[in-house]
């Protein structure tokens, strides 16, 4: 009995422990709004507020998702950038490289139809 409620106990701390440490990675937490996300209707919602800013992520520079690295100033410009927040040029984990793959497909798609109405 003494040795069940030890493991029991061990148990539970560890599994504490293992669900605790994603659940408190704020890069994580930043970034889970993008498995609901829709960024065809999230930007004509954006369109229709006058909202034409594009969707950049901060690397090492910023990169903007569908847009030329030549022409990225320009568009900075014309258009804006709004960063998309959790996303940086180092990788925490697992769930954080898949969300950050996951924010860049979300800006491509965002982005191409935020471009045909904000053109520099």
């Amino acid at each position: 009995m003494k040795y069940f409620l030890l493991t029991t106990s061990l148990f539970i701390l560890l599994a504490g422990c293992s669900t605790s440490s994603k659940a408190l990675d704020p890069y994580v937490q930043k970034l889970q709004w993008l498995d609901a996300a829709d960024p065809q209707n999230d930007a004509q919602q954006a369109i229709k507020i006058g909202d034409l800013r594009l969707l950049g992520m901060a690397m090492r520079s910023v990169n903007i998702p569908g847009v030329e690295k030549e022409d990225t100033r320009r568009y900075e410009e014309k258009c804006g950038v709004q960063l998309i927040d959790g996303i940086s040029d180092v990788v925490r984990s697992d769930e954080h490289l898949r969300l950050m793959q996951k924010a860049r497909s979300y800006a491509l798609k965002y982005n191409a139809i935020i471009k045909t109405e904000c053109r520099p």
